[in-house]
């Protein structure tokens, strides 16, 4: 009885606050690598932008504007706990999908769909 007392103090401490992996609590920090792609009517003139937010509070975000012709991508490495978000359209000229790669794995985050919609995807 002795060796399970130990055991079930732990077990119900992880319990109450809320236990987590360690793969999944970030303890180590890190980064990782974003691809953000803008496809479609190759040649449209496309207007996009992407956000890189921290989870953190207190640390600032970064707004990058995007304005070039389709296809478009951009690669940067950010630090883990990053929201990342795409958004892009080409006007009248044609048809915008925007991909979101986090180290190598598409995110499928749709945050925005519809006719004449801006095409937005969200990643964390």
């Amino acid at each position: 009885m002795k060796n399970y007392l130990p055991r079930l103090v732990v077990g119900s401490v992880l319990l109450l606050i809320g236990y987590k992996p360690i793969s999944a609590m970030n303890i180590f920090g890190g980064s990782d690598t974003y691809k953000i792609q803008w496809t479609g009517t190759n040649g449209s003139k496309l207007f996009g932008s992407y956000v890189i937010a921290s989870k953190t509070p207190g640390t600032a975000s970064k707004v990058e504007k995007v304005l070039s012709t389709i296809p478009y991508e951009v690669t940067f490495s950010a630090k883990k706990n990053t929201l990342v978000s795409a958004a892009g359209t080409a006007g009248n000229q044609g048809t915008v999908e925007v991909k979101i790669f986090k180290n190598g794995s598409e995110c499928r985050q749709v945050t925005m769909v519809g006719s004449g919609a801006i095409a937005n995807r969200t990643c964390q």
